[in-house]
């Protein structure tokens, strides 16, 4: 069933773990504009570097808040929307869709939902996530069934109960220390208890901050009280965890990950009721985009050309140099690109113009994650015609399978399988694949191994290769330059360096003019909350720094650091 991401089906409220602060209210008291700026700066220039999500929104909401020169510059010379990045198979029929970048969408993403919402714009039920629909489970050459809504297969019994024990109960470690239930928190946040979540929560950093998603997991589950009551076997039951995963797919790839990163997925319920949009995610950002603003669309304040780089202007102002040899003179700047472009592209960390040596540092050390998808459009949906599993987890060269049905109504229309969902090591394998056709074929070949009736369907449409075929690798993508941030151990002041940047509005000392926005420089990497949150954040820096007025709970007055990270 389809219905609009309306505040029946998200939440209207709910504070992320490491922010205390609730994007959602703030939202909802900003029904005309989050602030306002007077007449004698509202001509100011405004520069936006990249016109992806973050740079979408942010220039939406400048731009009610009175600001008439805003200008968006973007690298992609024909797509919006960065990551957000939808590819249609058939331009006759647009509905067949591969998501190859954001694709997965909880409703605790309350800003997104908040402009989804507003745009009219639907998602469905449930993402066919492991678990959720009809799953198979590869392990050792052996395909295990895993019914939907069902307990897994025994062989990950004791990992799937010791993890949902260590969710619902917490856990004990053998030098005493007690942590909390990682769900309780979730509670507690939706209750904005912010007084017993933030104790609890440093207690985790203080314990892990330091640990590997593998070590952490380790200590918690080979100590003499583990959650769930059974000592986990090293290695073999880490293995199958890792197969296993957290409730979106396996997670081996990502083991060297910090623990705290993958533990706010959980307490921030990014990890559950993951929701698909069935016209793409792409349509958000054409949709911003066609918005009117003093007689034009927001699309039509986009310069397509990439910035190479930043520099301080005679007068103060800030020189953004483009590509077409032109540069360009602005009096604010949001910066929205990946870390690594931030360093690699525009050459941002070189001097300390604009952001100090702690940040510099947390630009250039970020650590990003490579990933690589490949989609087919087959000609029928297979899967629900001869009863197999929509989704296949592997640990094997293809690991995540995904089948996605985009015309629900229609039991004869085309389908859609994601072959190959892969991160780290497991992407950087797809990167060295270089032609698409080979990539599927080598893929199926492997699938065939352990799931021959499947694999055996998985043909593109009239058997072409190469318009049916799709496929991306982000670490290869010249302007991204990898797929999101996901730190390791012991970098989390990292996420508070890159986050908190746009408080440097509040003190003219520091106040550059420049702002860090984007996924990347927030606590969620990879989700496209990140970039809503950061959007807003350097919004309101914008409209302080030039004079303006914000409205009451905003985040540049409301959202102050929380924790120790180191």
């Amino acid at each position: 069933m389809n219905h609009p991401a309306s505040q029946d089906t998200a939440c209207l409220s709910f504070p992320y773990v490491d922010l205390l602060y609730d994007y959602g209210q703030f939202l909802r008291n900003a029904d005309q504009a989050i602030g306002n700026l007077p007449a004698h700066t509202a001509e100011k220039h405004i520069g936006i570097v990249g016109a992806g999500l973050t740079g979408l929104v942010a220039a939406y909401e400048l731009l009610r808040a009175g600001a008439r020169r805003v200008t968006l510059f973007e690298a992609e010379e024909s797509h919006i929307g960065g990551r957000l990045l939808t590819q249609c198979f058939d331009e006759e029929q647009p509905q067949f869709i591969a998501e190859m970048g954001a694709m997965r969408f909880p409703p605790s993403e309350v800003g997104l939902f908040h402009y989804l919402n507003k745009f009219g714009i639907q998602t469905t039920e449930a993402f066919p996530d492991p678990g959720v629909v009809d799953t198979e489970l590869h392990y050792r050459g052996e395909a295990h069934h895993w019914a939907a809504m069902q307990p897994p297969p025994a062989l990950f019994s004791t990992v799937h109960q010791g993890w949902n024990a260590f969710l619902r109960e917490g856990a004990v470690l053998d030098d005493g220390t007690s942590l909390a239930p990682p769900l309780l928190l979730t509670e507690l946040l939706k209750q904005h208890n912010y007084c017993e979540v933030q104790p609890e929560w440093q207690r985790y950093l203080d314990c892990f901050g330091d640990s590997s998603f593998y070590s952490a997991m380790v200590r918690i589950f080979t100590s003499k009280n583990p959650p769930g009551g059974k000592v986990w076997r090293k290695p073999e039951d880490f293995h199958l965890f890792g197969s296993l995963g957290i409730g979106s797919g396996g997670f081996q790839s990502v083991y060297r990950a910090s623990f705290t990163e993958i533990l706010r997925l959980v307490v921030n319920a990014l990890e559950v009721n993951q929701r698909l949009v069935p016209n793409g995610i792409s349509s958000l950002a054409e949709l911003i985009a066609e918005t009117r603003f003093n007689g034009m669309q927001l699309r039509d304040m986009i310069c397509r050309t990439r910035i190479e780089s930043i520099n301080k202007g005679p007068d103060g102002q800030i020189l953004l140099a483009g590509s077409n040899g032109e540069t360009y003179a602005c009096d604010r700047v949001i910066t929205t690109t990946t870390t690594r472009a931030l360093q690699v592209n525009l050459k941002l960390t070189q001097n300390q113009a604009f952001v100090n040596r702690d940040v510099a540092r947390a630009i250039n050390e970020t650590h990003m994650v490579g990933s690589s998808k490949l989609f087919i459009l087959t000609r029928d949906k297979f899967w629900l015609k001869h009863g197999l599993a929509q989704n296949i987890q592997t640990d094997t060269l293809v690991k995540g399978v995904y089948c996605l049905d985009y015309a629900p109504q229609d039991p004869d229309s085309w389908g859609v399988v994601l072959i190959s969902y892969t991160w780290e090591d497991d992407s950087h394998k797809m990167v060295s694949m270089t032609d698409k056709v080979q990539r599927c074929l080598r893929l199926v070949d492997e699938l065939a191994m352990s799931a021959p009736e499947f694999a055996r369907h998985l043909i593109p449409l009239n058997g072409d290769y190469q318009r049916y075929v799709l496929e991306y690798d982000w670490l290869t993508d010249k302007h991204a330059l990898g797929a999101f941030k996901l730190n390791f151990p012991g970098d989390d002041i990292y996420s508070e360096r890159l986050f908190y940047q746009f408080r440097t509005a509040l003190d003219p000392r520091q106040d550059t003019g420049l702002y860090l926005a984007g996924c990347g420089a927030s606590f969620t990497g990879g989700w496209a909350e990140g970039s809503i949150q950061t959007a807003l954040n350097a919004a309101c820096s914008v409209i302080s720094s030039l004079g303006g007025d914000l409205i009451d709970g905003n985040p540049l007055d409301g959202l102050v650091p929380q924790y120790r990270y180191c």
